[in-house]
């Protein structure tokens, strides 16, 4: 039996939830950034896609193209509801399903596609789905083939809001005509080694003999380039429940101006210390590996360090997060700071707290997430942010913390 896999990807999707959620912004070039103050855009419409700005552009020369260019803020709870939405919908039609990052996802309906008509069948009844349940601002394209390298690249080929699949016929004329960089696995670094020793595409790729290509790429990416020239790839799908489990979580954060403040980068730290420990809990689990990281300029450091007890309370995380941060004697100004709480264990696998004033301080914790998870993120904080900007959460393109953001959306109800 054929593999029959899909690749959904939603378009413009930052852009595409901010239109379908403020009507003012529908059919005008809108850019995200990911707060008041950042320069930089990450993700454009597709009306200021048109007119060349795009993710990665800078917020001044956004508006030197399109002076009237509405800048929106980033909101990602927004953004999750959508996600797990669209997720929640995919999954009527298979549970082989793979979230690949925040706006796209992989489906195999192999098994399952003729309950629901065929891969037409489910096509329409996604996108419709999506109209109903989502918005109409908000669509996907979707690429169709019998492995996920060529449903990916099919994906990409009648964007906005179409579909294309690639089979054994049309594989080649895709292929060939197919930037190197564009099939996934094959990078901006392995196109530029490919290009230097004049292979410019696919077809040349194919062509070459492997004893060509082994003095510059070594064994495995000769065999792997072979491969990807013959659009091969069997890779399984790794389903929400088989995501390995994580080691640590982690929160870095670029301030909106260098400071050489000793309370913006308490506050700011206390911040971060804050979010990763409550993605700990929210998981259930608890660290031992207290790390921290600070650059400015051209200067960097880390420091760590590894207790004999877990822990998972923002306040005891910060205090060693501290600590580390002042064994450094850092002199000049701070841009980076980053936190990291590692060797996560669940907590049903450690020791009860058997002292009164730690129960009390793990209840008031617990009262304190059920707040904010009512009522939004950082309705309750510690004093010590009082007066600073506060950073609430954030990911990029590609889902950061994936095992944490992905069980969050999908057992999101």
């Amino acid at each position: 039996m054929k593999n029959v896999i899909f690749h959904l990807d939603m378009d413009s999707f930052f852009a595409s939830v901010e239109q379908q959620t403020n009507p003012k912004l529908v059919g005008k070039p809108v850019g995200v950034i990911k707060g008041e103050g950042r320069s930089c855009i990450i993700a454009a419409s597709r009306e200021a896609k048109k007119l060349g700005i795009k993710t990665g552009t800078t917020t001044y020369d956004a508006k030197k193209i399109y002076p009237k260019l509405s800048l929106v803020p980033a909101d990602f709870d927004k953004y999750f509801w959508v996600t797990n939405k669209f997720i929640e919908i995919c999954s009527r039609y298979s549970p082989e399903l793979e979230v690949f990052s925040i706006d796209e996802l992989f489906l195999e309906v192999t098994k399952t596609e003729k309950f629901f008509g065929g891969t037409s069948g489910i096509v329409r009844g996604i996108k419709s789905a999506l109209v109903k349940e989502v918005g109409e601002y908000i669509t996907c394209s979707i690429g169709i083939s019998y492995n996920r390298l060529l449903a990916k690249l099919a994906s990409d080929i009648n964007k906005p809001n179409g579909v294309f699949e690639i089979n054994l016929e049309n594989r080649d004329k895709i292929l060939f005509s197919t930037k190197l960089s564009d099939v996934c696995g094959l990078g901006f670094r392995l196109e530029r080694k490919l290009l230097n020793i004049g292979i410019t595409n696919f077809k040349t790729l194919r062509e070459i003999s492997e004893e060509y290509l082994l003095p510059n790429f070594g064994p495995f990416w000769t065999r792997e380039l072979k491969r990807l020239s013959l659009g091969e790839d069997d890779s399984l799908l790794t389903r929400i429940g088989e995501i390995p489990k994580m080691k640590s979580v982690s929160r870095t954060f670029t301030l909106y101006e260098s400071t050489t403040d000793l309370r913006i980068i308490r506050a700011t730290l206390r911040n971060l210390c804050e979010e990763a420990s409550s993605k700990a809990r929210q998981m259930k689990m608890k660290g031992r590996e207290v790390g921290v990281a600070a650059r400015g300029g051209e200067n960097g450091e880390y420091r760590h360090k590894t207790l004999k007890y877990f822990i998972d309370d923002g306040g005891d995380f910060f205090e060693i997060a501290w600590r580390l941060f002042e064994e450094m004697g850092w002199s000049g100004y701070i841009r980076f700071l980053g936190v990291w709480l590692g060797s996560l264990r669940p907590k049903k696998e450690l020791n009860l707290n058997l002292f009164p004033q730690e129960n009390r301080k793990e209840n008031l914790t617990t009262a304190m997430d059920a707040v904010n998870h009512k009522y939004g993120e950082l309705t309750l904080y510690p004093a010590v942010m009082l007066n600073s900007k506060k950073i609430k959460s954030e990911v990029n393109g590609f889902l950061g913390d994936k095992g944490f953001r992905v069980s969050t959306c999908y057992n999101t109800s």
